[in-house]
């Protein structure tokens, strides 16, 4: 059995890709899952229970998922219990199948959008991007991004409407991007900061994302409707790779050292290089 004992500390978006890596890994493996309980629980409508464990537990850390096939020959003596940072940082080894065999939003939360408009999520990050969480500022959009993508959205689509989250009303990049929808007339619907599943579900069943670096965003990109056209920040894009624009991030130390975060980069450089069936991007902005 592949385990989750405890849910990842980090945010939603995190705990959704743990999950993902939870049941993709299981099912590589040929073996059942058991996840413990999480808010997910209320939302999703398929996740697996918290099962007892029957034999010896053994640790399976993010970097084992890194050579994916070699779980193949795991022992079937044990238990295996999947580390809290197992993230986006092994979803490009870990994602054979498409993440919507596993996670289904239920009914009573899933969002009905307009099918004769082309429904546009639009996700700024604010909050924790300006602190630790996010690199004191390595992952803030600018507003100009978000400016520049709904213009190229406007000029390939009709008939649109956004849908605007952020978990921070008062984050400047937001303020701006409502204020350039109104200035431009376009239709726009302001997302629910009291409530991270309706924007979860709005997000997930939208036609074309303008996303963060979230990976509330990436999650909600994954889930729900299939096929969305997903812009994303080439200047982020451009953080990730060595050289003059690298933006450096975390403390290296023994349990989580420099190729820990490197996995992290990768998420980005494999998304710029094309990604997978189940995310990939449709413009750089």
């Amino acid at each position: 059995m592949i385990r989750i004992n405890q849910i990842t500390g980090g945010r939603f978006g995190n705990r959704v890709l743990q999950y993902n890596n939870l049941m993709q890994t299981a099912d590589f493996v040929g073996v059942p899952a058991s996840c413990s309980d999480w808010e997910g629980k209320t939302f999703f409508s398929n996740l697996v229970e918290n099962e007892p464990p029957l034999k010896p537990q053994i640790q399976l850390r993010w970097s084992d998922l890194l050579n994916f096939h070699k779980l193949k020959d795991l022992p079937p003596d044990n238990d295996y219990v999947l580390d809290g940072v197992c993230l986006h940082n092994v979803f490009y080894k870990t994602t054979l199948k498409d993440p919507r065999e596993f996670i289904q939003i239920s009914e009573e939360h899933k969002r009905v959008l307009p099918e004769d408009k082309v429904n546009v999520g639009i996700h700024i990050r604010g909050d924790d991007i300006r602190g630790a969480d996010g690199n004191n500022g390595r992952e803030i959009h600018e507003p100009k991004y978000y400016m520049d993508s709904i213009d190229a959205v406007e000029s390939e689509f009709d008939n649109t409407v956004y849908y605007v989250c952020t978990d921070d009303p008062s984050f400047p990049t937001y303020t701006e991007t409502i204020k350039y929808l109104t200035d431009k007339g376009c239709k726009f619907e302001i997302g629910n900061v009291q409530s991270l599943f309706h924007d979860f579900s709005t997000l997930s069943e939208c036609d074309v994302l303008i996303a963060s670096s979230s990976t509330f965003v990436i999650s909600a990109a994954f889930i729900g409707k299939k096929d969305k056209k997903i812009i994303h920040s080439i200047d982020w894009i451009r953080k990730q790779f060595p050289g003059d624009t690298y933006f450096m991030w975390g403390n290296y130390t023994q349990d989580y050292p420099e190729s820990y975060w490197k996995a992290f980069d990768n998420f980005w450089i494999d998304l710029y290089n094309g990604g997978n069936d189940y995310y990939k991007a449709w413009k750089f902005i």
